[in-house]
This record gives structure tokens, C-alpha cells and sequence, in this order.
């Protein structure tokens, strides 16, 4: 038993002994693992180089109790015998002097320079760059903050906090709202709130579609292809966040998908979402601003000395300025457009980046030309405004109207076809106002009008200009370039070196090279005068027609078809067609010719200036001067009547013997020709010619003229004349001289002479009867024949040729 017991009071012993050890053991265990993670969250010893290190720090810039900017980092340590101090998880926040500020600027570590203050942080830096009410916003509403801020993204900054800048020369990337962009070399001014980038600067300007809000609440999608990015480049970068410029230093450039400006530097304000809003382009030495918009089929510029466009939030041009020697250029398939001026805008349609209205002024020159024709159109003025239509999906813009805002001039250079030659032709229009229409479907030129003060002027090769007046006008344009028809209302004149013209409405016809005037027409040249109710020019051809009281007088006494008397020549008729190449006129309805005292009625009358002939057809009528004869029986009293058609009735003879004077002959007959060259008229078919005295009949009658010799001033004769004589002046043709062939019968008081041939002559008072069986009939004194017949109208002398000789007769003197 006993045995038993010790042995279990051993076992019991032992084991105490081993859950001592055990406890022991633990103990040991334990202490050694409290000691292993004392050790192991202890801070690690100091380096030799290090005197202090410390948890937490914090430091501010204070002026006037206000805080300017304060540094935080988590942890910071001094290094013996430096004036430096490594500070970790670095956070600087920027309040600006005026405490409106709240820029970020964050990195992992940084190198503290006491004495010069500067941090220098050489690993990456982000700066969020934001103001404070932003930043009060973005506090209470976290998911505004990247809406409101700009964050700036490079290495190696160095932070002074004596004067606020933030400085690097590495890479730099940034982002703000509708926007990113990179660039070399970064100077960030805490005081002021700007950013500078030192060298080669892009962004990118990402305009997101945006919805319209009516005044209702209600959101209406806008078109999700509307947005369009902007592409801007330069050489240096100016960013304020509070004004929200960009100011970019050249050469600079900005660039959407269809549009490009180059200029010297560029200034870009954005609106409070950061959306492009106004981009300022200026001139820096040679760089002048400069716009290209390239679209299918279609390239557009625009330079001046300043470009101001301004944009929706949406991303779209609405209105470009320009400021400064403006020019613009636009080519397409159709032709070529160019534009110049001291200053300019153009609206566009939202959306669409289409024109809508373009302004221009000072100075204004607008040039078009057809790329089909070659022909050009010039305008220009001191104030210019043009209309385009648009605003539509997949509809290009088209003008609708352009108009002067001041007096203008617009010039076209075409061509005209002369003698089957094409030679260049200029033609310029102008006015107090021009207005030009254009067509809607095509977008080309369809009229202009011009009112006040309108003058037009017209340059052909070969020809002198050409000038018009008037108060109004109207040009029509050809479809395939430059105008068609021209027309001018309200005291119009037309002006061609020495020839004129006037009425109360002129159209010009270019195709056809046409004038015509309308409306108490007046053409004028430097020896004559037509005046009717219209009168129409052809330039190339030289026709000349009239119509309606139709009147001509030619004052030459040298260059006119004939010359019948030393005074202007009068021509009225119903109808005129001329050619002042070819010198040919003819009159026709009730044509009536006078001058001096001859006179001619025909259905037509033509006269013919080269050869100097005169042709009149049709129940010609005449009136003409006879030469002075022989003293012969006849009264002598005189009356005042004007010439008449109306055959003067026989005068009574007495025994009073008188000196006659020049009679006024009488002729009828289809057709007269004249020729003032051989002075000769030749009328044919029922020929009556008669005077007070006698009177011819036959088919074909000649009249031969000779000018009156100059009268002596001591025996001239009173001027008074009787309506069958006449005191003919220097000069003027009269018949001398009048033969008649085929059956000539010749009627003298109760004489009656017969013959082929009779032939008068004025100077004696003779006629001669030949041919046939000339017969005399005499109502007194019977029949008398012979192979020719003499007789005089002085006396009762007749002179009978046969073949058994000659005799005289004298029987009787004629019984009235």
C-alpha cells in the first residue's frame, strides 16, 4: 500500500513539476514575443545624420491674421549640419492673400530648406487648383469636386514659401472640367491663382453635348453629335482659374474637326463649367490670326489682325469678330469667293458651324469668281451685310441676301463676241444702295438691285466706254456667272463718246448685246438726233431700231446720205431700222423726209450714207425746188402759204412779163431713188410730176439737180414766197433738168404734148419731145406731130422736126 501511494505521490510530483515548467517556459515565451513586437513597432533608431525626427508637422504663412498657405506632412526629419528637413505625405493647401483660394498640392515626399524656405519635391505632384467657394461646394457636395477643379499632374517641383511659387521643368499634364492638356515645365503662382506652362503646350477642349432646359423643367436632348472637340497648341500657357483664361503664346493654334486657327497667341475664356466660351486670337510679329475651315468640296479662310470667336457651351462657333485688314477666301466646285476690310463678323447656325449672317466693314471689297465661266464679280463698299440660310441637318448654308449699308460698286469682267472674236468685256454697276438676291435652291446670284443715284459703265476692247445714269435698276444674273440683263428705271442717260441717249427706262441685254429705250426715248450722236417711243441698240451688229413717233434730224451738212438743202434734214415715220456701221437707215409707216423746201412722203424711205442715196417706196409723194428760169407771162403776186402736197391750181396769165423765180415741183410715183452724188432722182410706176405751170406723166421719170448759185444781195429778190415759188438758198438742190422715158405725156395749160421721151429743161422753160410719134395737142390750134417737138412755156413757140426738116410755129398765145 505503501508502496502504491509513494508511487502515485510521485507521479503527482512530476507532473506539478512539468506544468511548472510549462508555466514557466510560457513566461519566458511570452516576455520574449512582447519584447520581439515592442522591438518591432518601436521607431527605427536615429541614423548618425539625423537629429531629430517627429510626427505630424504643420506650418503657415500668415500676413495681416490672414493665412496665405499651409504645409502638412506627416512626418518630418532634420539632418545633422543641414538647414533641411525631409518631410513625407506632404499636403500644401494654397488660400491665396485675398483668401479666396483653395489649391491643393500633394506629394509623397519633399526636401525642406529652412533658411531659403523652398520645398522641393522630387517624385510626383498633383495641385488641385480651385477656389473657395468651389471648394465650400465640392465640401458640402463631394461629387462636384471634379467639376470644379483643375488638377495639375508632374515631378520635380519646387515650392518657395516665401513668395507662393510652385515651379518644375518636367512634363506637365492637367485636366479640367471639358478639358485636358500637357505641356513642358510648369510655374504655379499661389498668390495670384495662375498657371504658367513654359514650352509646348496642347490641350484639348472636350465640349459634351449638353441638354437644353426649357423654362418648364422639362430636359430636351440635344443632338449627341453636336459636341466637338477643340484642339489647342502654343508655345507658352497662361492659366488664371479665377478669371478662367487661357492665354497661349505662339506661334499658336487651335483646331476643331472641320476648323483651324493659327495666330500669334491666343486667349481662351471659358464660362463657370469650364466650357469654351470666347477665344481671342492677336498678331504677334508675322502672325497674323488666321481661320481655315476645310469641309467636303469646300475650303474656307479668314485672316485679320484680331479673330474673336465665341462659342456655346455645346462646343460650336456662334459668332466670329474680326479686327484689322480682314481678308477672307472661299473655293469651291462652283468658283471662288474672296472678301477684304477693315473689320468683320459672322454669325453662324448653332449646331451647325454654318453662316448665318456675315457683316463687314470699312474699306469692304467682295470678289466672285465662276469657276465654269471665268467670269468675276467685284463689289465694293464701306459697309457690306449678307444673309445665308441653314440651321438645318444635312442642308449647307446658302446666301439668301447681300446689300451695301453704304454707296457701293460692283464691277464684272466677262466676255463679248465681236466680228466672231471673243474679247474681254468689264461692265460696273453702282449706287447709293445695292441689294443682290440669290436663288434658293442653288445659292447663286440672282438679281441686283440698285436704287439712288445708279450709274453703270461698260468697257469693251476696241470701243469707248459706256455710261448710264438713272434713279433705279435692276440687274438679272446668269446662272453660269456674271449678268444677263440690266435694266435702269427714271431719267435714264446713256453716254458713248460722242452719241448720247435718254428715257425713262433703258434694258440691256448682255447676251444679245442689246440697248433699249422706252419711255420718250432720245438718241443722240454728234450730227443727229432720233427721238420715238423706243429705240433699241445692237452693239456688236450696230442695228439701230425704233418704233412709235419715230423722228430723226440730222444736222450734218457733210456726212449725211444726201443734201438737198444747206439746213438740218427731218425724218418722221412710224418705224426705224439703221446700222451705224454700215450708214443704213430705213424709215417705213407714213415716212415723211424734209429739208428746205423739199419735202417726201413714202411708205418707206432709205437712206443709204456711204453711196449717199435715197430710196423711198410706196405712194411717194415729193416736193422739190425748181432752178430759176426765163423771165415768162405770169402774175406777179405773192403769197405766204407754206409749201402743200396738194398741186398747186393754174395761175392766170397776163400780158405782164416777170422774172421767175424758183417753183416747187410736185412728183407722185411708187419709187423715188435718189443720188445726191450725180444728183439725180429716178422715180418709176405712175410718175405724175407737176408744177404751177405744167405737169408730166409717165412710167419712169428722171429729175437732175443742180445747187442753187449765191444771190447778189442788190438784185435778190424779196423772200416772200407763193405756195409754188420759192427764194431757194445757197446751195439747195433744185430740179434743172427732168426726162421721162416709156411714154411720157406732158400737160402745159390746154396743151397736151405725147412721146416716148420728154425732157424739160428748167433754165430755158423747155420741153423736148422725142421718140414714138411726139404729138402737140392744142385746144385752139389742133394737132401738130413730127419726129420731135419743141415748146416753151414763155411763149407759143413750137418747134417741129420731120423728115422734111424743121420749122417754127408761133401761132397763138395760149388761152386760160
Amino acid at each position: 500500500m505503501r508502496r502504491s501511494e509513494a508511487a502515485r505521490y510521485a507521479r503527482w510530483s512530476a507532473a506539478v513539476a512539468l506544468v511548472l515548467a510549462g508555466i514557466t517556459t510560457a513566461v519566458y515565451l511570452k516576455r520574449g514575443w512582447t519584447r520581439h513586437i515592442e522591438s518591432k513597432q518601436a521607431p527605427p533608431a536615429a541614423p548618425q545624420d539625423v537629429t531629430r525626427q517627429s510626427n505630424g508637422i504643420n506650418f503657415k504663412k500668415v500676413e495681416q491674421n490672414r493665412t496665405i498657405f499651409q504645409v502638412q506632412a506627416s512626418q518630418s526629419t532634420e539632418f545633422k549640419g543641414q538647414d533641411a528637413s525631409l518631410l513625407e505625405e506632404v499636403v500644401v493647401t494654397i488660400f491665396g492673400k485675398a483668401g479666396d483660394r483653395h489649391d491643393v498640392l500633394r506629394t509623397h515626399s519633399c526636401q525642406y530648406d529652412q533658411k531659403s524656405g523652398d520645398i522641393t519635391c522630387g517624385g510626383d505632384v498633383r495641385i488641385d487648383v480651385m477656389s473657395a467657394a468651389d471648394a465650400d461646394l465640392a465640401e458640402r457636395n463631394p461629387a462636384l469636386a471634379e467639376a470644379r477643379s483643375t488638377r495639375v499632374e508632374t515631378r520635380g517641383v519646387t515650392f518657395n514659401r516665401a513668395s507662393g511659387l510652385a515651379q518644375t521643368n518636367e512634363r506637365v499634364t492637367f485636366a479640367f472640367p471639358s478639358g485636358t492638356g500637357d505641356g513642358t515645365g510648369l510655374e504655379y503662382n499661389s498668390d495670384e491663382g495662375t498657371l504658367r506652362l513654359r514650352h509646348d503646350v496642347r490641350i484639348r477642349l472636350t465640349q459634351a453635348p449638353a441638354s437644353s432646359v426649357k423654362k418648364t423643367g422639362v430636359s430636351v436632348a440635344v443632338d449627341p453629335k453636336a459636341g466637338q472637340d477643340v484642339r489647342v497648341k502654343g508655345s507658352t500657357l497662361d492659366f488664371s482659374r479665377d478669371s478662367r483664361l487661357l492665354h497661349l503664346l505662339g506661334p499658336a493654334e487651335a483646331e476643331t474637326s472641320s476648323e483651324r486657327l493659327t495666330a500669334g497667341e491666343l486667349t481662351l475664356a471659358l464660362d463657370e463649367d469650364f466650357h469654351a466660351q470666347t477665344l481671342i486670337a492677336a498678331t504677334t510679329g508675322q502672325d497674323r490670326p488666321r481661320v481655315v475651315s476645310t469641309k467636303p468640296g469646300e475650303e474656307m479662310n479668314l485672316e485679320s489682325d484680331d479673330l474673336t470667336a465665341h462659342f456655346v457651351p455645346d462646343g460650336w462657333i456662334t459668332k466670329l469678330d474680326a479686327a484689322g485688314h480682314v481678308t477672307g477666301f472661299r473655293k469651291n466646285a462652283a468658283g471662288e469667293d474672296a472678301m477684304s476690310g477693315d473689320t468683320g463678323s459672322l454669325t453662324f447656325w448653332p449646331r451647325f458651324s454654318q453662316p448665318k449672317e456675315l457683316n463687314v466693314n470699312g474699306n469692304v471689297v467682295l470678289r466672285t469668281k465662276e469657276e465654269r465661266s471665268g467670269d468675276t464679280r467685284t463689289m465694293q463698299t464701306a459697309a457690306f451685310r449678307m444673309e445665308f440660310s441653314g440651321g438645318k441637318e444635312h442642308e449647307s448654308s446658302k446666301p439668301l441676301t447681300a446689300e451695301t449699308l453704304a454707296p457701293g460698286t460692283m464691277e464684272w469682267t466677262d466676255s463679248a463676241t465681236q466680228g466672231g472674236t471673243i474679247v474681254p468685256a468689264r461692265t460696273q454697276l453702282q449706287a447709293d444702295k445695292l441689294t443682290m438676291t440669290f436663288a434658293d435652291n442653288t445659292g447663286k446670284a440672282k438679281e441686283v438691285h440698285a436704287n439712288g443715284n445708279v450709274r453703270t459703265e461698260r468697257w469693251l476692247t476696241g470701243h469707248p466706254v459706256q455710261t448710264a445714269t438713272a434713279n433705279d435698276g435692276t440687274a438679272l444674273m446668269n446662272p453660269v456667272g456674271g449678268w444677263s440683263q440690266m435694266d435702269l428705271q427714271g431719267d435714264v442717260k446713256l453716254k458713248e463718246a460722242d452719241r448720247s441717249g435718254q428715257a425713262d427706262h433703258a434694258v440691256f441685254e448682255r447676251a444679245a448685246q442689246t440697248a433699249t429705250l422706252t419711255g420718250h426715248a432720245i438718241a443722240r450722236d454728234a450730227t443727229t438726233l432720233t427721238q420715238a417711243r423706243r429705240i433699241v441698240f445692237t452693239q456688236n451688229t450696230g442695228d439701230i431700231f425704233a418704233d412709235g413717233g419715230v423722228r430723226s434730224t440730222d444736222f450734218s451738212a457733210k456726212s449725211s446720205a444726201v443734201q438737198l438743202a444747206p439746213a438740218p434734214a427731218n425724218i418722221t415715220a412710224d418705224q426705224l431700222q439703221a446700222n451705224s456701221k454700215t450708214g443704213r437707215a430705213r424709215y417705213t409707216g407714213k415716212a415723211r423726209l424734209w429739208q428746205g423746201d423739199s419735202v417726201l412722203e413714202a411708205d418707206s424711205i432709205e437712206l443709204l450714207r456711204d453711196t449717199h442715196v435715197l430710196n423711198a417706196a410706196g405712194n411717194v409723194r415729193a416736193v422739190f425746188p425748181q432752178a430759176a428760169g426765163a423771165p415768162t407771162i405770169g402774175s406777179s403776186a405773192q403769197s405766204t402759204n407754206p409749201p402743200s402736197f396738194n398741186p398747186p391750181s393754174r395761175q392766170v396769165n397776163t400780158s405782164q412779163v416777170v422774172t421767175k423765180k424758183s417753183q416747187l415741183w410736185h412728183a407722185t410715183s411708187e419709187t423715188l431713188t435718189y443720188n445726191d452724188v450725180e444728183g439725180r432722182a429716178r422715180l418709176e410706176k405712175n410718175v405724175v410730176v407737176q408744177s404751177a405751170e405744167q405737169k408730166m406723166r409717165g412710167p419712169i421719170l428722171d429729175l437732175y439737180f443742180t445747187k442753187a448759185p449765191a444771190t447778189d444781195g442788190a438784185n435778190a429778190a424779196p423772200p416772200a414766197a407763193t405756195h409754188a415759188t420759192s427764194q431757194a438758198p445757197t446751195g439747195s438742190r433744185q430740179i434743172s433738168r427732168a426726162v421721162g422715158t416709156g411714154g411720157v405725156i406732158v400737160e402745159e395749160g390746154d396743151r397736151r404734148a405725147t412721146a416716148e421721151r420728154g425732157e424739160y429743161t428748167a433754165a430755158s422753160g423747155k420741153f423736148v419731145m422725142t421718140g414714138g410719134q411726139p404729138t402737140l395737142y392744142d385746144g385752139t390750134s389742133g394737132t401738130t406731130t413730127g419726129t420731135q417737138l419743141t415748146f416753151f412755156l414763155a411763149d407759143d413757140t413750137i418747134i417741129v422736126d420731120s423728115e422734111n426738116g424743121s420749122r417754127t410755129l408761133t401761132k397763138h398765145r395760149v388761152q386760160q
